[in-house]
């Protein structure tokens, strides 16, 4: 029994399709067909259910993907017991992470590892948090960022520090050059505003006090980059975490509006799986990003 097909199986268990699993194992969908019917012969069961809108366990397959996490888990342990005692910040490490986080900081912590570490390899993937929380407890990814949360049940939330919100516009903006804004000119000018269609759990993105001082919406985003985008363009202002915009705060694309109401900074965790050993990577990795947020936060 080849420990490859037994990866090949959970991602169609995790999935519930055979497509999505291969895509989840980068091979193609006949080679994860493939592997699955070489399990079922050798165990001599059926794994799968199989129709023509869905793909389910049969007991036998969910007994076979309760015996695989914990074969993940002790090859995971190993791998960690073995990464700490030679101090080795080298191989994959997978990574799954909030657009807040992957625009800016996240690009900037792995940079300074890979040139310390030729070694490492990372892969990143964008997740959205209920994504990301089924992804760390199946063993799909070893490290979760988000914003927000404490521990969930099976995972360990590990802070990396606290960004402030920021009212921004852009150098074309109207307002762009005053130091201060009241009230009356978030009526009169629009802002972009977070608004994630179906996924309701992700309010964290969006903490601007619509209660003492409203705002005439000009564009609902899903992606915040677009939105930090119109934002430059001078068409909106946007309220962002201050670390998901710090380039363009830089080089003067983006300028900081003050006079809001004070307001309690957007938490910034990582998320490992519950009780696990934590790799030498994964660690280095977050030491490397609670760094990041130390020595530029406002």
């Amino acid at each position: 029994m080849e420990l490859t097909d037994l990866h090949h199986f959970a991602h169609v268990a995790a999935t519930g399709s055979f497509s999505r699993g291969a895509a989840l194992s980068y091979v193609t969908t006949p080679a994860v067909s493939k592997a699955v019917r070489k399990l079922e012969e050798e165990l001599g069961v059926r794994l799968f259910e199989r129709t023509t809108r869905r793909v389910a366990l049969t007991p036998p397959g969910q007994a076979l993907l309760d015996r695989c996490e914990r074969i993940f888990a002790e090859l995971d342990s190993l791998r960690a017991e073995l990464d700490g005692s030679a101090g080795r910040v080298e191989g994959p490490i997978r990574i799954g992470a909030m657009e807040v986080l992957s625009i800016e900081l996240l690009p900037r912590a792995l940079a300074g590892l890979m040139r310390a570490h030729s070694g490492l390899r990372p892969s990143t993937y964008e997740m959205v948090p209920a994504r990301m929380e089924a992804a760390l407890r199946e063993g799909r990814i070893e490290l979760g960022l988000t914003v927000g949360g404490s521990d969930r049940d099976g995972l360990d939330a590990h802070e990396l520090g606290r960004s402030e919100g920021v009212l921004v516009c852009g150098r074309r903006h109207p307002l762009h050059g005053k130091k201060r804004v009241g009230a009356r000119a978030l009526r009169e000018h629009a802002s972009v505003v977070p608004r994630f269609l179906g996924l309701e759990h992700l309010p964290s993105l969006d903490q601007f006090p619509d209660d003492e001082w409203p705002r005439t919406v000009g564009a609902t985003i899903e992606l915040l980059q677009m939105g930090v985008r119109l934002c430059e363009e001078g068409v909106a202002l946007g309220y962002f975490p201050e670390i998901s915009v710090r380039a363009q705060l830089r080089d003067g694309r983006l300028q900081v509006l003050g006079g809001l109401p004070p307001r309690a900074p957007f938490v910034l965790r990582a998320l490992t799986r519950g009780g696990a050993p934590i790799r030498s990577a994964t660690r280095a990795l977050i030491d490397e990003l609670a760094a990041q947020v130390r020595r530029e936060s406002r």
